[in-house]
């Protein structure tokens, strides 16, 4: 069953943006489980189930989350089985990244039904746009949500392992303006906006800055001839840390910087910087961390304690006040076409989501 629902969701085609056919398909699956279900203004989904009359409260409520995008080439999408191990065809990712996650939620709640008389308090969100800067997440209404301890089912990693720290992201848009001119026949009145660009990207910090923080930038554009001194210029950048000060101050330096080397070439730089998500830290002795560990040892698996450099859903719902681990579910080679995803976690993965409800 878990192996035909995993194939049956990858094969609806959901990159970032267009979600709402596999949305409408997990929301169905959702209510057959039992759930209450809405779907918020950007076509995200939260399902809660019904108060069950056993004592239960809703202070005792869990989140569980995985998101419902791809990132591409994931239209498509054709499942093969080799050695227990489901892969993608080779000409796109399989998404596994997340719909291991979603399967995983929806056959551990199945496990719970079968279980007992009725579900426990449990919220399920199943995010859009995760793969766009956790766009989804960023436009939940967590307000509404009784849940103060989540759970994001989103890692790459194996089964048991538990993300605790994942870091700060802050994006920089920076657009150099020089001044144009005929680059054949009179270049000397012209500032090329591409060499500053270049200047202040040769002295950006690339790559692992030290053992919490990175750096990079991914993309450069600009000019419209080659007979023409270039006169505007943008690149992106990105700064990470898991020491918040850390990002934000590098960030500021490296702003700094980027202005003063194109000034020196006679070009002006504008450089908008934005935290597009914050990082957190769980303590490994925090009651979130000490029901997976439970959940854990329920299927015979330790804990395995990470941070990542990588960000998720949980970076949103920490920041809004709603303890969140990220969980491994078995998948590799995520957003690649070598993508893949062992069967055996697959099915670990949907009997930690079963217990994490079930252990309370």
């Amino acid at each position: 069953m878990i192996v035909e629902e995993f194939i049956e969701l990858v094969k609806i085609d959901a990159e970032s943006g267009d979600e709402a056919q596999l949305a409408a398909r997990a929301a169905d699956k959702l209510r057959g489980i039992g759930l209450q279900v809405i779907q918020d203004d950007a076509g995200s989904i939260v399902a809660r189930s019904p108060a069950c009359g056993l004592g239960c409260s809703c202070d005792d409520s869990i989140m569980l989350c995985a998101h419902l995008d791809r990132v591409p080439p994931g239209r498509g999408v054709n499942p093969v089985i080799r050695d227990g191990v489901i892969y993608s065809s080779g000409d796109t990712v399989l998404a596994a990244d997340d719909i291991a996650g979603v399967v995983a939620i929806l056959a551990g709640l199945r496990m719970v039904k079968a279980a007992r008389e009725c579900l426990p308090p449990v919220e399920v969100v199943f995010t859009v746009s995760e793969e766009r800067g956790l766009r989804g997440a960023k436009q939940l209404d967590c307000s509404c949500f009784a849940s103060k301890m989540g759970y994001i089912f989103d890692a790459g990693r194996p089964v048991g392992t538990v993300v605790l720290s994942s870091p700060t992201h802050v994006s920089l848009e920076v657009e150099v303006t020089g001044r144009a001119a005929h680059a054949a026949a009179n270049p000397e009145d012209g500032i090329s906006a591409i060499q500053a660009a270049a200047e202040a990207i040769i002295g950006f910090p690339f790559g692992r800055i030290d053992e919490q923080t990175t750096a990079n930038v991914g993309i450069m554009s600009g000019g419209t001839a080659t007979n023409i001194v270039c006169e505007r210029a943008r690149f992106r950048a990105e700064i990470r840390s898991l020491d918040e000060q850390r990002a934000l101050g590098l960030t500021q330096e490296c702003a700094a910087k980027i202005r003063d080397t194109v000034a020196r070439l006679g070009a002006c730089a504008d450089v908008v910087t934005t935290v597009d998500y914050r990082g957190f830290t769980i303590e490994a002795n925090a009651p979130v961390v000490e029901r997976v560990v439970r959940a854990l040892a329920a299927t015979g698996r330790e804990a395995v304690f990470e941070s990542t450099m990588g960000g998720s859903d949980g970076n949103v719902f920490n920041a809004r006040g709603i303890a969140s681990v990220v969980l491994g579910v078995g998948c590799q080679n995520v957003h690649s076409t070598r993508e893949s995803q062992p069967i055996a976690e697959l099915a670990a993965a949907a009997e930690l989501a079963r217990d994490l409800v079930l252990v309370g």
